[in-house]
């Protein structure tokens, strides 16, 4: 058996702690080390075991006197997930109005997520 060590800075708080999450060749977790609390050790693990992110892009505006309209889930997605949503968003165009909130893909992906608009889109 191989002991595979993957060092993880964790974001929960501003110790941003370097969290090391040992595991073995069938990624069972067997030691985490260097946290000091344990929301830190519960993020790393998480963290080790399905990443997830919030994208933040820009879809073309068209219509408008804006080139793009920023955007980004309101939820987490899974960090695998992030090109195909993106090589999907690179096909959207909005127009106006839109503002803020505004969803522009609901469930983007069947990922449980949707992609809301950051900004406002005038005409």
């Amino acid at each position: 058996m191989t002991k595979h060590v993957s060092e993880i800075i964790c974001i929960v708080c501003p110790l941003a702690c370097r969290v090391s999450v040992a595991a073995d060749d069938e990624r069972h977790i067997l030691e985490v080390d260097g946290f000091q609390c344990k929301k830190g050790k519960e993020y790393a693990v998480a963290e080790y075991r399905s990443p997830m992110r919030v994208l933040t892009t820009t879809v073309i505006a068209t219509k408008s006197r804006h080139a793009l309209l920023p955007v980004r889930t309101n939820r987490v997605i899974p960090r695998g997930k992030l090109i195909n949503c993106m090589n999907y968003l690179a096909k959207i165009k909005v127009k106006p109005p839109l503002k803020a909130g505004d969803v522009i893909v609901r469930n983007i992906l069947n990922l449980g997520s949707d992609i809301i608009a950051v900004g406002t889109l005038l005409d």
